[in-house]
């Protein structure tokens, strides 16, 4: 995929309701009232994480474009390689990811 796809989702996923954004861990991270989940690489425009429930994380990584992602202690993450996957597949895990993180922030 081409920088052009990852700047499109970046950019939408800035526009979703509630979001901001910050550098964190060499990541542009989006998040809910604090509750981060997702991040765009600033080393390359091929990688996002994002941070999904146990039981989405065991599917999702089923997927030869996506394997868990650890810094430090946290898991629950999964990193995304946008040269494996399309930018629809990969907006339907940021969605997830935005939902689940809108529930744990108890933002409606």
């Amino acid at each position: 995929m081409s920088g052009d796809g990852y700047d499109l989702i970046k950019k939408r996923v800035g526009s979703m309701k509630y979001v901001t954004s910050r550098p964190m861990f060499g990541y542009l991270c989006f998040s809910i009232n604090k509750k981060v989940f997702a991040g765009f690489s600033y080393k390359n425009n091929q990688q996002i994480i994002v941070r999904l429930s146990k039981d989405q994380q065991e599917i999702a990584i089923q997927s030869k474009a996506i394997k868990p992602f650890r810094h430090g202690a946290r898991t629950g993450w999964i990193e995304i390689d946008l040269e494996l996957t399309t930018t629809a597949a990969a907006a339907e895990w940021i969605l997830k990811g935005y939902e689940n993180s809108k529930k744990l922030a108890k933002t409606r």
